[in-house]
């Protein structure tokens, strides 16, 4: 198994940067990771992706050293279990609202004695099929701790049940999902909850956990200082944002030359 990209970045306090991505294409992961992207944000809960696609995006990271996230559509073991096996190195589980439901995803993405994930040694491309390891409890145990778990954080139960669901070891990380947030809480747009966010970036910081968050637009720099300023290094980009931001810009510069 491979090290991760993300953790070996926060080790030294470094931002983990990387881009989201929620259309098939593993062209598009290996053009970024050419680039030297960090990591990938592959999404299945709003991106239309089967269990195939996502295991060759995943391939696609690992060629450029790039740690594959997954998002699965659902806190379910067995669709968790599917993505950890393809060789994702970290799972993002939606609607984290509850203590319940953060043991939950631990108990899926973790294995014993920490969870109850359960076991593809020797036949999962996860553990190279096997070869090259020579403990499997040694595997165990490395897996545990190279896998990053998210909690997605994105609504009013989940931010007011933050310290319950940080409490849950096997949980080593949180993500931001102001949107989902916002609507929970009976207003849309993102104004209101900024004090929630806050809160819940300073509470993971503070258990000497994770902390990510994403934007949509190439111009929110000052949020992006923002996070990082509390603590967060985990900080990614909506990669058609940022091509449509760069292909819009581009195309109002030319149609300007007389």
């Amino acid at each position: 198994m491979k090290y991760n990209k993300i953790l070996e970045k926060i080790k030294t306090n470094e931002t983990a940067v990387g881009l989201n991505l929620a259309i098939n294409s593993p062209h598009l992961i290996e053009f970024f990771g050419s680039l030297g992207f960090d990591w990938v944000f592959i999404d299945c809960e709003h991106g239309s992706m089967t269990d195939s696609e996502a295991e060759n995006m995943i391939r696609a990271a690992e060629l450029y050293g790039m740690a594959p996230v997954v998002r699965v559509p659902g806190n379910e073991p067995h669709i968790i279990l599917k993505m950890l096996d393809a060789g994702a190195k970290g799972i993002v589980v939606p609607h984290i609202d509850n203590v319940e439901d953060a043991i939950k995803a631990r108990d899926a993405a973790k294995y014993p004695p920490l969870g109850k994930r359960g076991s593809n040694y020797g036949t999962g491309r996860n553990n190279n099929y096997g070869t090259l390891i020579n403990d499997t409890q040694d595997y165990y145990e490395f897996a545990n701790k190279n896998t990053i778990l998210f909690a997605l954080i994105e609504s009013k139960e989940s931010v007011e049940n933050i310290d319950d669901i940080l409490e849950v070891e096997g949980i080593d990380a949180t993500w931001l999902g102001p949107s989902d947030m916002a609507l929970s809480m009976g207003l849309p747009g993102k104004d209101h909850v900024k004090e929630h966010l806050d809160l819940v970036v300073n509470k993971t910081i503070e258990r000497k956990k994770i902390a990510a968050a994403t934007h949509s637009g190439t111009d929110q720099f000052d949020e992006y200082e923002h996070f990082h300023s509390l603590g967060a290094r985990v900080l990614s980009i909506t990669s058609l944002s940022l091509l449509k931001d760069s292909a819009l810009d581009w195309q109002k510069k030319i149609r300007q030359i007389k």
